[in-house]
């Protein structure tokens, strides 16, 4: 379905693009067999919400970003790009949190003069009977 979807994104992204006007009435988009879909407002109404156009009236006008996306490969090639840099800062964050845990594991510690004497007449203990 959602690959349906982009699809249709993709192919009238490029007819926009296209266009001399870089715009489109709602009656012109198309389908991927290239007939006309008729006034769908979700894909319209979806289309502006990822600012690939901007609706008035009765047509839709391709954005400064809907140009870029069309320029550089189409939307499908701008998904990819977007799941690769999600991929990148998910990978990212759990080195920084897998960092941080190795931080809380390796703060120090202090102990007082008592318990300080306490452990070393046992590390003393331990070594002379290593030694016999």
């Amino acid at each position: 379905m959602f690959h349906q979807i982009n699809e249709i994104i993709d192919i009238n992204l490029e007819l926009i693009f296209q266009s001399k006007s870089q715009s489109l009435k709602f009656s012109e988009f198309k389908d991927k067999n290239g007939k006309k879909l008729g006034k769908i407002m979700e894909l319209f109404q979806l289309m502006e919400n990822e600012n690939l156009i901007r609706i008035e009236s009765n047509k839709c006008i391709l954005t400064d970003f809907g140009k870029d996306i069309a320029k550089n490969g189409g939307w499908f090639k701008h998904l990819e790009k977007k799941k690769e840099k999600e991929k990148i800062k998910t990978v990212e964050t759990k080195k920084i949190k897998h960092t941080q845990k190795k931080e809380k594991k390796a703060k120090p510690f202090f102990i007082d003069k008592n318990s300080f004497s306490i452990f070393t007449k046992h590390f003393k203990s331990l070594i002379k009977k290593k030694k016999i």
